[in-house]
C-alpha cells in the first residue's frame, strides 16, 4: 500500500467520525453527541469494555502465535488487525444487549436502527464494487473490501441479538404473568 493509500484512509476515518459526530446528535433524544447511562449501565459497560479489551487481546495474541509459526492467514495484514477490532466491538455489542445495557437513556432507537441499516448500505457498495471488478481477493488475499464484509457482519450479529434479546424477554414477561 502506498503514502496515498494510507492518506486517503486518514482522511476516510476523518470524514466517518464527522459523520458519527452528526449521527450522534441526530441519534439521541436530547441532541447531545454523548449517550447518557444510568449507574448500573455504566458499570455493565464497563464490564464489556473490559471484555472487548481482552478479547482483542486474545485475537492478536494468537495473530502474532500464528505469524511465528509460519501461518499466514488470507488476508492481507490491515485487515488482520481490523479484524481483531470488529471482534472486540461485536463483543461489545452482544454483550451490552444481553446485559439490556445497549440502549442509553437519550437514544432514539428508532433513529439508531435508521443509522444501521444506512451503515449497511453505505458497506455493501465497496463490496459490490470490489466483487465486479474481482477484486474481492487479490493475490489470495482478502483485501481492502473486507473491511466492508466485517462491518456488515457485526451489524448482522447484532441485530440478530437484538431480535434473540426481545423474543427471550417477552417471552420471559410472559411466563410471570
Amino acid at each position: 500500500m502506498s503514502i496515498f493509500a494510507s492518506m486517503g484512509a486518514a482522511v476516510g476515518l476523518l470524514i466517518g467520525l464527522i459523520i458519527c459526530v452528526i449521527l450522534f446528535r441526530y441519534a439521541n433524544t436530547d441532541k447531545k453527541i454523548k449517550t447518557e447511562y444510568d449507574e448500573r449501565q455504566q458499570i455493565v459497560r464497563y464490564r464489556a469494555y473490559r471484555l472487548a479489551f481482552y478479547t482483542i487481546m486474545v485475537f492478536e495474541a494468537l495473530v502474532c502465535i500464528a505469524g511465528i509459526g509460519g501461518f499466514e492467514l488470507p488476508m492481507v495484514s490491515y485487515v488482520q488487525h481490523f479484524t481483531g477490532v470488529m471482534i472486540g466491538a461485536t463483543v461489545l455489542g452482544v454483550y451490552c444487549i444481553w446485559h439490556d445495557v445497549y440502549w442509553g437513556l437519550n437514544n432514539n432507537k428508532t433513529r439508531y436502527m435508521l443509522i444501521f441499516v444506512f451503515t449497511a448500505i453505505l458497506n455493501c457498495i465497496p463490496i459490490i464494487g470490489a466483487a465486479k471488478s474481482g477484486n474481492l481477493i487479490t493475490d489470495g488475499k482478502l483485501g481492502m473490501a473486507a473491511l466492508n464484509i466485517m462491518v456488515i457482519a457485526m451489524l448482522i450479529v447484532v441485530a440478530v441479538t437484538l431480535l434473540i434479546k426481545q423474543i427471550a424477554d417477552k417471552g420471559g414477561k410472559g411466563e410471570e404473568e
